[in-house]
C-alpha cells in the first residue's frame, strides 16, 4: 500500500472519529456487517465506491478527502533538537507551545496564566517562526504539527516530562474521582506483548478523541488531565536478587 493511499485512510478515520461514527454506523451505511467494516479498515482495502459511499455520510466528496490528507502530509511530527532546547530554556515559552497543543485560545492563555498580551503574542510568534503554529489575525491560533506530533524520544522535552512525571504525578495516592491508577504484573510472551502495546496505541487514540470532543467546551468545564501508560519487561529489584 503507497503512503498516499495510507494517509488518505488515516485521514479517513479522523474524520469519522470527529464525527462520531462507529464501525456499526458504517456497517448500517455501507449494508456490511461490522466485522467486515473492522476487516476492511483493518487491511487497509477500501473500494472507490465504499470510499465515496463513506464520503457522502461525512457530508463530505473525495476531494475534499484528498485535500485535507495532503495538507496533513505538510504539517510537522517533530521539532528539531535545536527547536526543543530553544524551549526547554525558557519554561513559559513550552508552557505555550503545550496550551497551543490543547487548543487553547490566546483569551484562554491570557486569562489563566501570568502574561501580557505582548508577552503572550511573543510568544506565539516565535512558534510560529519554527512553523509550530501560525498565528492568524485577532490572534487566533492554528496548529501546524500533525495528530500525531511527539516530543523526541531522547530529546530535552521528552526527558523534562518525565522527570516532572516521577516527581509530581505519581506523587498521589489515585483516591478522587478523577483519578485512576491501575498496575498489573505477570508473564507475557513477544507476541501478547505487541498486542498489549496495540490496545495501548487504541487508548491514546481514544483519549485524542476526547481532545477533540471537549475541543470547544469552555475552559471552566475542562480540568487538565494527564495520561500516562507504560509497559516494560521489569521486575522489582528486590524480588530479582533472588533469582538463582
Amino acid at each position: 500500500m503507497s503512503r498516499q493511499t495510507s494517509q488518505l485512510i488515516e485521514t479517513l478515520k479522523r474524520h469519522l472519529r470527529s464525527q462520531n461514527i462507529t464501525y456499526k454506523d458504517l456497517a448500517t451505511h455501507l449494508s456490511m456487517s461490522e466485522a467486515n467494516v473492522k476487516r476492511m479498515f483493518s487491511q487497509n482495502k477500501l473500494s472507490l465506491v465504499r470510499l465515496e459511499a463513506i464520503c457522502n455520510l461525512l457530508h463530505m466528496d473525495i476531494l475534499q478527502l484528498a485535500q485535507n490528507a495532503q495538507s496533513q502530509q505538510h504539517k510537522i511530527s517533530e521539532l528539531t533538537l535545536e527547536q526543543e532546547k530553544e524551549l526547554i530554556t525558557d519554561f513559559k515559552l513550552l508552557l505555550v507551545a503545550q496550551l497551543c497543543l490543547s487548543d487553547w485560545t490566546f483569551e484562554d492563555m491570557l486569562a489563566r496564566y501570568q502574561f501580557t498580551e505582548h508577552q503572550l503574542i511573543q510568544y506565539l510568534a516565535k512558534l510560529d517562526k519554527i512553523n509550530f503554529i501560525e498565528l492568524l489575525p485577532n490572534n487566533r491560533i492554528r496548529k501546524r504539527v500533525s495528530p500525531h506530533f511527539k516530543w523526541q524520544s531522547d530529546g530535552p522535552v521528552r526527558k523534562f516530562f518525565a522527570d516532572h512525571i516521577q516527581s509530581e504525578f505519581f506523587n498521589s495516592r489515585f483516591e478522587n474521582p478523577t483519578e485512576k491508577i491501575l498496575f498489573i504484573s505477570g508473564m507475557l510472551s513477544d507476541d501478547s506483548n505487541k498486542k498489549i502495546q496495540s490496545l495501548i496505541e487504541e487508548l491514546g487514540t481514544a483519549y485524542r478523541h476526547q481532545l477533540s470532543q471537549d475541543k470547544d467546551l469552555a475552559l471552566e468545564e475542562k480540568k487538565g488531565t494527564s495520561l500516562v501508560v507504560g509497559l516494560r519487561n521489569w521486575e522489582l529489584s528486590v524480588f530479582n536478587d533472588l533469582r538463582r
